[in-house]
């Protein structure tokens, strides 16, 4: 599934042995396509009604070996023209009738005492979770500036009117949308090495490092005797190898139980992604594994399936189905669990993709070999940019784009790609007190890097010099010692000098004297900042021939009037 897509937290990309190969924003559902239409069965002509999954529609999910893709599609298409909200309630309500066939299959409802003490308890339970798990969302947007809660997620309610409690396996899939952003982007700004866990007020644990993001919940409630106990993993290496290789992996295990009677949801997936040279998400094998127990006075019974999919290939594998376990519980479970993994599997990809793109995983280091401040006006100067992967500090390869993103005066090549390491040149702007800021970027298999540097010309560099040789004294100020300058002595003579830091100069006056020479200044912190001159010239004065070198001390002024 396309990640980057704005608005789709339940659009139903689902995926049972079906291939979607444009499902992002705005894309046409009509490109599904069954990967062996063979296999595909009936489908009901109202696959959706008043806000829920049809029976039928659920009957014809599955025939307990093979997913029916036909099926599939159909409900994936009507979900997809559906607002936001009402996806929300379609997929409340078939977690919940899940969630009490679980409980009659395992012996809970028996146990609870019939239907509808059942939902009044797992309601009530559940609720106990809702709070913290709901508390999740700000905690860990306050961690991630950049990585608000997706619109949408609530834990306690549905939004829109008339809405159901979330309990079970539900509960899981929105947990896990809430944050799944937020908990991986909490570490995008991390450096090389750095590492960190916090305990959140929640009870969740969080933790980061470059290369890894974690989070794990863990809560409970009770009541009417009934418990529930829900947990969530999430696992995310978001920084590609050198082949562009990066792996996630979610957990979600859900638990009711009362005396000996009981349910347990469990929901593994592991994800096996590809980049693509331009730092793009270029695929991913997704192994989803989903196992529903239930257990009462000794007795156990287990729906266990396993759905892959890569490309254009999905296969759904059926281990083990109890002899005791209802059909429409198979299907509502099946249906619900390839729901679960394609609104998962987008959220924590897209989370992933946003980390390997904001120079999470990627250093980009860049060289001016001038600069970058107090240059030359119209200086030119080479830049060497040169990533490098934070984790294990190899070269990415790729390439590399340098931007002149505001003032002056150019860089070339401006918004083309160039092979890494990459040379660019910026030209300085022709006036004093300009800047001029160029933004670079390399895209690999292994991620973005981001890096720029502001140049800037710099001030007239004004200062009053004081020293000389024997009767050489000189007390003047020079409004910009870093372009040529003269020395005058009243009666006696004028140096004329090159400018800047180093150069040449020469000197005459009475009694014919003639001297040139070479100088050097040097400024304790650069441009602006206290220094020193010294001058060493040759020549002859009343034709006596004579050398010598003048000292000089540089005390900084404010700059001459225009």
């Amino acid at each position: 599934m396309s990640v980057g897509s704005s608005h789709r937290w339940l659009a139903m990309c689902v995926s049972v042995a079906v291939s979607l190969t444009a499902c992002s924003s705005g894309s046409d559902t009509s490109s599904v396509r069954a990967t062996d239409s063979a296999k595909s069965g009936p489908v009901p002509d109202v696959v959706i009604d008043d806000g829920r999954v049809t029976d039928d529609a659920v009957a014809a999910a599955t025939d307990g070996k093979d997913a029916n893709p036909a099926l599939i599609e159909a409900v994936t298409e009507e979900l997809m023209g559906m607002d936001e909200p009402d996806r929300l309630l379609v997929a409340t309500d078939l977690s919940r009738r899940l969630e009490l066939q679980a409980a009659k299959v395992s012996g809970l409802e028996a146990a609870i005492g019939g239907a509808g003490p059942t939902q009044t308890a797992l309601d009530g339970a559940w609720a106990q979770i809702a709070a913290p798990v709901d508390a999740n969302r700000p905690e860990l947007s306050a961690l991630a500036e950049a990585a608000p809660a997706p619109a949408g997620f609530r834990a306690s309610a549905p939004p829109s009117a008339g809405g159901m409690a979330v309990i079970g396996v539900m509960m899981g899939m929105m947990s896990l949308g809430m944050v799944a952003d937020s908990a991986v982007s909490a570490a995008n700004g991390f450096k090389a090495g750095e590492k960190d866990s916090q305990t959140l007020s929640s009870g969740s644990v969080i933790g980061g490092s470059v290369d890894q993001s974690t989070l794990s919940m863990k809560f409970e409630g009770t009541q009417d005797g009934v418990a529930v106990t829900f947990e969530a993993n999430l696992d995310v290496h978001p920084c590609p190898d050198a082949n562009g290789k990066f792996d996630i992996s979610v957990l979600i295990d859900v638990r009711t139980s009362k005396g000996d009677a009981g349910s347990n949801a469990t929901i593994d997936m592991a994800i096996d992604g590809q980049v693509d040279d331009n730092a793009a998400l270029a695929g991913a094998e997704v192994v989803t594994n989903t196992q529903w127990s239930g257990t009462s006075s000794g007795n156990t019974e287990l729906v266990d399936f396993t759905h892959t999919s890569k490309g254009d290939t999905s296969n759904f594998a059926t281990n083990r189905v109890g002899s005791g376990t209802s059909q429409p519980f198979v299907n509502m479970a099946v249906l619900f669990s390839m729901m679960f993994e394609s609104i998962v599997k987008d959220k924590v990809l897209e989370a992933a993709q946003k980390a390997w793109q904001s120079g999470r995983c990627v250093d980009l280091k860049v060289t001016p070999s001038a600069g970058p401040k107090n240059l030359d006006p119209g200086a030119v100067v080479d830049v060497l940019a040169e990533p490098r992967s934070k984790v294990d500090g190899a070269p990415t390869g790729g390439n590399v784009t340098a931007t002149l993103a505001a003032g002056g005066k150019s860089v070339e090549p401006d918004g083309s790609p160039v092979p890494a390491d990459a040379n660019s040149t910026y030209t300085a702007p022709d006036e004093k007190k300009q800047s001029g800021t160029v933004k670079y970027e390399s895209r690999s298999k292994r991620g973005v890097g981001k890096a720029e540097i502001t140049f800037e010309t710099g001030a007239a560099a004004a200062y009053r010099v004081v020293g000389g040789l024997q009767d050489w004294q000189i007390d003047q100020v020079v409004c910009d010692v870093m372009v040529p300058f003269s020395l005058t002595m009243p009666g006696v003579g004028v140096a004329e000098f090159s400018g800047g830091l180093t150069g040449t100069y020469s000197a005459t006056g009475i009694f014919n004297f003639s001297y040139a020479g070479e100088y050097g200044i040097v400024l304790s912190d650069g441009p602006g900042s206290p220094g020193t001159m010294a001058a060493s010239s040759g020549g002859s004065i009343a034709g006596e021939a004579g050398s010598g070198t003048e000292q000089y001390v540089l005390t900084p002024v404010e700059p001459c009037a225009s």
